[in-house]
């Protein structure tokens, strides 16, 4: 009888080492899980800050593409604008004569 209970004695004790031994696993992959996602999280911001930085080029770029586009434009209306009034300018001051002088 005393053997059965020395027997069952180590089992507990047997069990109990297990417990612990399962507990403290648990706790290192806990701790492991954590530094994984903590490294999975600086690893994706990190990534979103490489996107964002070049979707900012982007941007940037295709405005002054756009700014310059707009300043060739309106350069080019001026251009029309001072041709035609040099080219007229002759006949709007007659007429402007002509109206002054009919009163």
């Amino acid at each position: 009888m005393n053997g059965i209970i020395m027997g069952l004695y180590e089992i507990e004790e047997q069990a109990g080492k297990l417990m612990e031994e399962a507990a403290a696993r648990r706790e290192e992959l806990l701790e492991e899980n954590r530094r994984k996602m903590e490294d999975s999280a600086l690893e994706l911001e990190q990534e979103m800050e490489g996107r964002l930085s070049i979707l900012l080029s982007q941007l940037e770029e295709q405005t002054e593409q756009e700014i310059s586009k707009l300043v060739a434009k309106n350069q080019a209306e001026v251009a029309l604008l001072d041709e035609t009034y040099g080219e007229h300018l002759q006949e709007v001051a007659q007429q402007i004569v002509r109206k002054i002088t009919e009163v």
